[in-house]
């Protein structure tokens, strides 16, 4: 029987928006968020939160005391691929959901769709690329640990091992994938958190969205970029008494 893991990668040391999995988002913290997401997707067997090693991570770990669910590993901050096959080999799984933690509008109805569609044409590795149509931010990775364990082998190139994507994609015979596309095309909107101006901006998206729909999807932000366009627009600065 396969198994299918999701693991949600994240850390404290980004330097553009220092320690952001734990800043406050509706009186709760941004990472809690990601986890009642990532508890909602359907098809998951096991959840794992993938962590750096130090003690400035330790945080991000104590973040995970209300949900039993959601086992950790710890390992280097600079290879994510041996924090993933970490988490692999901790539950056994054979297909893996990447999840970050810097997107807390991950849609748990598009995580269901990618994974049921990886299956279904058994591809190697599947997502919403960044011109998918769907909102930055959104979205997840389907990856097969075999495949994985490929590039854990075969690839020191450290870009490589951090992002995942650029070594299946440069041998697609092999690495058979699989991408999600749709129409209209709402890709312009951002829901990522990178900086303080992004954190602005999803700290409004929540105060409008979350208190009705804590679990708001894509067609919820479009209808509130709609009413609101500057809101989801990157360059548009949220005030900070916004």
């Amino acid at each position: 029987m396969t198994k299918i893991v999701g693991v949600i990668q994240a850390r404290l040391t980004s330097i553009r928006l220092a320690r952001k999995a734990l800043l406050p988002l509706c009186g709760r913290p941004v990472i809690h968020h990601l986890f009642d997401r990532a508890l909602k997707i359907d098809g998951l067997d096991d959840w794992v939160l993938a962590i750096p090693e130090g003690e400035a991570h330790d945080p991000i770990e104590e973040a995970t005391a209300d949900y039993p669910e959601i086992k950790v590993i710890r390992g280097p901050d600079d290879d994510l691929v041996v924090r993933f096959l970490m988490a692999a080999d901790m539950t056994g799984a054979d297909i893996l959901v990447r999840m970050w933690g810097d997107c807390p509008v991950t849609d748990p109805g598009l995580a269901s769709g990618l994974l049921r569609a990886a299956q279904a044409a058994d591809v190697a590795w599947a997502h919403y690329p960044g011109i998918s149509g769907y909102p930055e931010g959104v979205e997840t990775h389907v990856l097969k640990v075999s495949a994985l364990r490929a590039l854990a082998d075969e690839s020191d190139d450290m870009y490589e091992r951090e992002t995942m994507i650029p070594f299946f994609e440069r041998q697609p015979d092999r690495f058979p994938s699989l991408e999600i596309h749709r129409k209209p095309d709402r890709s312009h909107l951002k829901c990522l958190l990178d900086t303080e101006h992004d954190y602005r901006r999803i700290t409004r998206i929540f105060e409008i969205l979350y208190p009705d729909n804590p679990l708001f999807e894509v067609a919820d932000l479009e209808a509130l970029a709609a009413r609101e366009p500057k809101l989801l627009d990157p360059t548009y600065r949220v005030p900070k008494d916004a």
